[in-house]
C-alpha cells in the first residue's frame, strides 16, 4: 500500500509541477507531449523486474503476485496428440541423439515426433511439451490441439 502512496504522492506533485510550468512558459502541445513523455520514463525508471538478481524468496512472491505462467499442455492433451514411434534399428535411420537428454537412441525406443518432424525420446518431450508447447530445436508450435 505504501508504494501506491508514493507513486500517487509522486504523480500529484508532477501534475502539478507540469501545470506550473505549461502557465509560466507557454509550452506549445508538442512540448507537453514530450515533457509528459520525460515524466513518465521518470515516474517508471525503477519499476522494470531483473529477475537474474532476486533471490528464491522474492521470486515465489513474485509468482504469488503475478500468477504461475505456463505455456504447456496437460498430460492428457500430451499422450492423445504425440505421435509415436520405434527408433528403428536400420543404418538408413540415423538420428544422433535426444537433445532434451542428451542420450543416444537404442534399437527399439519409443519416440515422440512432433508437427515439425523433430524427434525426441517419448518421455523427455512429454515432460517437456507439460511445460512447454513449443519444439526444442526450431521453436515451433510442438502439437497443435
Amino acid at each position: 500500500m505504501s508504494l501506491y502512496l508514493d507513486i500517487s504522492s509522486e504523480l500529484a506533485s508532477g501534475a502539478l509541477d507540469l501545470w506550473n510550468y505549461q502557465a509560466t512558459n507557454m509550452m506549445t502541445s508538442e512540448d507537453l507531449m514530450s515533457f509528459e513523455e520525460s515524466v513518465y520514463r521518470y515516474m517508471h525508471r525503477n519499476r522494470s523486474l531483473d529477475v537474474d538478481t532476486m533471490s528464491y524468496e522474492e521470486l515465489l512472491e513474485l509468482e504469488e503476485q503475478i500468477g504461475k505462467a505456463n505455456a504447456g499442455l496437460s498430460e492428457d492433451t500430451v499422450q492423445k496428440n504425440l505421435k509415436r514411434m520405434k527408433y528403428p534399428s536400420s543404418a538408413a535411420y540415423k538420428a544422433e541423439s535426444c537433445c532434451i537428454c542428451q542420450e543416444d537412441y537404442a534399437d527399439g525406443e519409443e519416440l515422440g515426433v512432433l508437427t515439425c518432424g523433430h524427434d525426441f525420446h517419448a518421455s523427455c518431450v512429454g515432460k517437456w511439451l507439460v511445460q512447454k508447447n513449443f519444439c526444442p530445436i526450431c521453436k515451433k508450435t510442438a502439437l497443435s490441439t
